[in-house]
């Protein structure tokens, strides 16, 4: 599967920032590969100074039948899809409605990969919108929380999401659930600035930590979990947490922090802090891992965003 990247090169950057005016977005799609599955719907929220001013929603017809598991989630049929419109007029309906907005996305290594996708096959171009990940924002709001998943959020703040799994309906109750998080966020922080601070790497990466010297704290594991019983190293610098936090949130959820890279190791994650440029330049850790995918061995190169989307279940 292809969710290892979150940011191409030329796409926008994953801010750190608190904005009043951005347009929020939702994507549903036929699976989760970005590259081999396609966007079925599209919706946003336009807003201006914490104020709605536009929305934007549509169905994208696709040459494929819907698998059972997506009508069932989602509620839309072959059929309700057969009159829609084709993927190249939808995104640049879109294109044109979001303009150079920010755009704000709960977790957004799903939906803003899909997005990269449909713009370079669509209009033949990148999408270079910067963006916010409203999981990232959760983080800091709502530390106490284990998951932090749209419908998480949703309970928390007592909105009430007519349009579960609908694009429309999530891209509204994203924004609804940020603005009430953006405010926990200052009121904690003191001000925008400080919370930007906050993902600054502290001193010491935490990488002195030997993995065998983490214990886990949680009172149970969820043996479902996407991580449980998977092996991961981790390489780079972090900008969500140092290395031994990492360690210890894969224990808490069942997982196996590895110090070395070993032939049965699942998942090789890699900081955010040039992510890009470690891809490419391929150093140390990646340059061993990408040899064995060479040779056959399941290792998976992500980004520290997926891990940390991959962390919430």
């Amino acid at each position: 599967m292809s969710y290892g990247r979150t940011r191409r090169p030329e796409g926008g950057a994953n801010l750190y920032s608190l904005p009043t005016s951005f347009v929020a977005v939702d994507t549903e799609t036929t699976g989760l590969d970005f590259d081999l599955c396609n966007i079925i719907e599209i919706g946003a929220v336009k807003v201006n100074d914490g104020q709605v001013v536009g929305s934007f929603k549509s169905l994208i017809k696709v040459d494929e039948k819907l698998p059972p598991f997506i009508v069932h989630l989602t509620g839309i049929t072959d059929e309700m899809l057969a009159g829609a419109p084709i993927l190249n007029e939808v995104v640049s309906d879109f294109d044109a409605f979001v303009g150079d907005s920010i755009l704000l996305v709960h977790n957004a290594s799903f939906d803003m990969n899909f997005l990269y996708t449909a713009y370079e096959r669509a209009l033949g171009k990148p999408l270079r919108n910067d963006y916010v990940d409203t999981l990232r924002v959760a983080r800091r709001a709502l530390p106490q929380l284990q998951h932090r998943t749209l419908p998480d959020l949703c309970e928390v703040f007592e909105v009430i999401n007519e349009g579960e799994h609908r694009a429309y309906g999530d891209a509204l109750a994203t924004m609804q659930c940020y603005l009430r998080m953006r405010d926990i966020v200052i009121e904690s922080f003191g001000d925008e600035a400080a919370y930007a601070n906050s993902f600054v790497r502290r001193t010491g990466s935490g990488s002195h930590i030997k993995a065998k010297d983490i214990v886990a704290t949680a009172d149970c594991i969820d043996e479902g979990h996407p991580l449980y019983g998977m092996r991961c190293v981790f390489t780079g610098a972090m900008t969500s947490m140092v290395r031994a936090d990492a360690m210890l949130a894969l224990k808490n959820v069942g997982g196996e922090p590895q110090d070395t890279f070993r032939k049965d190791t699942d998942y090789l994650v890699v900081g955010n802090d040039g992510y890009s440029s470690a891809i490419q330049s391929a150093p140390g850790k990646i340059k061993k891992a990408q040899a064995n995918q060479l040779k056959g061995l399941p290792i998976r190169i992500i980004s520290e965003d997926t891990f940390l989307a991959m962390l919430e279940g």
